[in-house]
């Protein structure tokens, strides 16, 4: 299970991590609108549909290129994700992607600070 952390300790790491982006120039994460990236927003409607299945133990997350820029050099990445159950005991990944997998989900900026 993850771990909580302290809401100023969460802060610090956010912005340390949009200073070490801003820094990267133009090969730091950018959105579709060319701004440096600094998260996602997931809308609960898709998260819901997820975890609405009994059998998902919880929400993989993968970093994707963003389906608008397949092919192209532009470095715009994505947040997709999909429910996961456990595998059986003794397989190499504890957890195995299930049903839909959603994608291109709304960067911030704009959607979120």
């Amino acid at each position: 299970m993850a771990s909580q952390i302290d809401r100023g300790q969460a802060e610090s790491l956010i912005q340390e991590f949009r200073t070490q982006n801003k820094a990267s120039g133009d090969n730091g994460l950018k959105t579709p609108e060319g701004k440096h990236l600094n998260g996602y927003f997931l809308d609960r409607a898709s998260l819901e549909n997820i975890l609405k299945d009994p059998k998902v133990d919880g929400i993989h997350v993968h970093l994707a290129k963003h389906p608008d820029f397949a092919g192209k050099a532009d470095n715009v990445p994505t947040v997709m994700y999909s429910g996961s159950t456990q595998n059986p005991e003794g397989a190499a990944k504890p957890y195995a992607t299930t049903g839909a997998t959603y994608a291109a989900t709304m960067p911030c900026p704009p959607w979120c600070d």
